[in-house]
Formats: structure tokens, sequence, C-alpha cells
């Protein structure tokens, strides 16, 4: 048997929309045995069959590109990353079962290989990115295949996500944005995501305030997480870079201090002070 630990991950970064992503010290654990068929153990009852069932489905995708007759394993989970969030749950298990698939396999893949069957099976590589390597990630993709760019994150910085009581999913997410941009609002963004590995890296506070000013998903997102306007009018208060998880519901804060966790309490909200994350683990039991 062997486990596969996937961390959480807060994808686009603000300004970084379907290219950053953020490695998170808040996991999802994965067991897999092999046995004479495919079971489930830990998932919820909805989810404890093959047709509903991401990892497996990111398993088998595995076997069907190698062409590889497919080998049956028991598939247990335990998940700390909340569902529907934007917090990369659903990428943690795509990326939990294509390692396993290669794992399993003998490891014919590389793990940049992994990556790109994952981004593709996922539709957009900023969360599964982070969840592979760790730390910030950024991904541009050439000849059909994903690549990945990853940047040091300093190590003073501290992540605090606001996890509302309700789930958004990216559907939901991704039909609120606008069809056409202007060449302002997209001018405004790469000017900025050019400089976010600099400011990460530097640990730069002052610089992620000036940089995390979104145009392309926030202002049309926002609307969909009621607690937005009055966190953000917050954070602007407290000069801390503030920015939406992943498509939502979370928000998420970037800071070197944790006095703003005192001005939290009134939120209804799970709190959670998480570190830069360092990538997948794999390990044999």
């Amino acid at each position: 048997m062997f486990r596969i630990r996937v961390e959480a991950t807060s994808a686009n970064v603000c300004v970084g929309f379907d290219v950053l992503g953020l490695a998170l010290s808040l996991y999802n654990e994965f067991s897999f045995e092999k046995k004479d068929d495919f079971s489930f153990v830990g998932f919820e009852d909805e989810f404890a069959c093959k047709e509903n069932n991401l990892v497996y489905e990111s398993y088998a995708k595995v076997f069907e590109l190698l062409n590889k007759k497919l080998i049956p394993v028991e598939i247990g989970f335990k998940g700390d990353i909340p569902v529907s969030r934007g917090l990369g749950s659903s990428s943690s298990l795509i990326v939990a079962g294509v390692f396993a698939a290669n794992k399993i396999l003998g490891n014919p893949l590389s793990k940049d290989e992994c990556f790109d069957i994952c981004a593709k099976i996922e539709g957009h590589p900023d969360n599964v990115a982070p969840a592979i390597y760790g730390k910030l990630v950024a991904s541009y993709k050439a000849n059909d295949k994903f690549n990945p760019i990853i940047y040091d994150v300093n190590k003073d910085l501290k992540f605090i996500a606001v996890i509302p009581n309700y789930q958004l999913s990216t559907h939901a997410a991704r039909e609120v944005l606008p069809k056409e941009l202007s060449y302002a609002d997209i001018i405004n963004n790469t000017s900025r995501i050019v400089n976010i590995p600099k400011a990460f890296k530097d640990g730069d506070i002052n610089l992620l305030l000036d940089l995390f000013n979104d145009k392309l998903h926030e202002p049309y997102r926002s609307k969909l997480i009621k607690e937005y306007d009055s966190l953000k009018k917050l954070c602007c208060e407290n000069s801390i870079p503030f920015a939406i998880s992943g498509s939502g519901s979370t928000m998420l804060l970037i800071t070197k201090d944790l006095n703003i966790l005192n001005k939290l309490s009134n939120y209804n909200c799970d709190i959670k002070v998480l570190e830069v994350g360092q990538g997948i683990k794999i390990w044999e039991e």
C-alpha cells in the first residue's frame, strides 16, 4: 500500500487568471492498495463508486493513455480541503489518481508528464500545478503541452483563508464572467502578473498591495460572495493584500503578522492560517 498527500491550492492569485496558482498547507490524503476489484473507503456514498469518483476516473485515464490493462485498487480518502470553496478540492482528486496510476505502473511518466495529464483532465493548470510542485507556479501551454514555472515564496508570508459556510461551483463562477474584455483591463492584469513572482519571493507586502487589482474575474465573481465587499474594505483599511481564492467562495489574505485575526471574528466563516505548500508527497507503508 502507498499513500499520496495533496495540498490545497489557491488559483489565479488575484491577477493571474487560469495561469497562477499557490500551494497551501491544507491536505487531502489518499491510500492505494492492489485488490481484485475496485473499492472506495472514506468517500461520501455518492462518490464511493466508479461512476462518480474523480480519483478513479483520473487513475483509469492514465491506463487508457498508456494503453495498459487497468489494475484494480482500493482507494482510501481522508480530506481536510473543503469542497467547492476555491481551494482545489477537485484538483487534489485528479492529481492523486494520475500519480497513483503512474506509481502502480512503475513510474513510466515523469512528474511533468503527469502534470500535463492532470491539467488536461482539469481543463486548466492553475490548481493542479501548485498541488504537484508546491510554492507559486505560473503555467503556460505550448505545442499542446502544459508547462510549469515554479517560483519560491518568502517564508515570512502567512496566508489566511476565510472560508464561508456555503459552496460556490466553478461552473457558476465562470458563468458570470464577460464574453469580451477591454485592452485596458487586459493590460492592467498583464502588467501586474509579471511582477507577482518577485513580490512573493521578496515577501513584499507593499508591492502585492499594488499588484492585487484584478479586472478580469474578481469584479464579477465578487457579487457571488456576500462577505466580499466587507472583507475587502477591512483589508484595504489594514493594508493587507486580498483576493478571491480560485473561483470562491474562499477569500485569501496575505500578511506577515496575524493581528488582523482579531478583526475577523465577526465573520461567520472558517478561518485558517496556512503556510505555503511544498507539493505532492508519496510514500509506501
